[in-house]
């Protein structure tokens, strides 16, 4: 009998796969951001309630937008059919040791590589994971966006393969990444369990719009070790994005 992380590589022998795998890099993210910032804007103009509607149902309708429209018809440059894959929502994935075999993401962006020899990746890991959280009066953004969201990263539920990945903020009632997210990871058993490196800091290529705040970047390490004896996981890169829903 196979042993459970046996279940990730199926097929695949350790030699034909490296982790972690290339990063997206920066450029990717910045049109991953983008594609968010005017999906909002497009339920905004839609009349679509984000003041009053819970997680699931923003998630939904952000995904449709960017898959049904921005996908489709190419209107934010660098993001279309061609250089991306169907963006999906809550489809199931396998954490890094295969223990868990039904972890679901809330988003997927992968992209299309028209190399002529294979990437030397597990396909089924190579994406941009995003998770989504509401930070609000009800949702704090320790609890929720650190202990039940971020950490998702950080213990090898998600994006264990990859360099990054990204958290989206459904803020509201003047929730910040500033007054809010970093005071939350700052306390001190909090800093442990996400294994901060770098608290969130602004990045320089990106502003702030009317209904977003900047783009933040932290870097965590990782209590894992890697399928196949390919040791310890490295740190990762969590981009933070959030978007005002009042």
């Amino acid at each position: 009998m196979s042993s459970p992380s046996g279940l990730l590589t199926q097929g695949v022998p350790a030699s034909a796969y490296c982790l972690p795998h290339p990063p997206l890099d920066l450029p990717v993210i910045l049109v991953v951001r983008q594609v968010l910032l005017r999906a909002f804007e497009v339920l905004m103009e839609c009349g679509f309630d984000l003041a009053k509607e819970k997680e699931d149902r923003i998630t939904t309708a952000l995904r449709n937008v960017i898959e049904n429209d921005l996908r489709q018809s190419g209107a934010v440059s660098g993001f279309d059919r061609r250089r991306f894959d169907t963006v999906v929502r809550q489809t199931q994935t396998e954490n890094f040791d295969s223990t868990k075999l039904a972890k679901a993401p809330d988003l997927w962006f992968k992209l299309r590589h028209d190399d002529e020899e294979p990437r030397a990746v597990l396909s089924t890991q190579d994406a941009l994971f995003v998770e989504c959280k509401p930070v609000d009066g009800d949702h704090s953004a320790g609890s929720a966006y650190c202990d039940d969201g971020l950490i998702r990263f950080i213990r090898g539920d998600y994006a264990w393969a990859m360099p990054e990945a990204m958290m989206i903020g459904y803020s509201r009632a003047g929730r910040t990444i500033p007054g809010d997210l970093v005071p939350a990871m700052s306390a001190p058993n909090r800093l442990a369990t996400l294994k901060t490196e770098a608290l969130p800091t602004a990045v320089a290529q990106t502003e702030p719009s009317e209904r977003a705040e900047t783009l933040y970047k932290s870097r965590h390490q990782r209590g894992f070790s890697w399928p196949d004896d390919k040791g310890p996981a490295t740190e990762i890169t969590i981009y933070h994005s959030w978007h005002r829903c009042d």
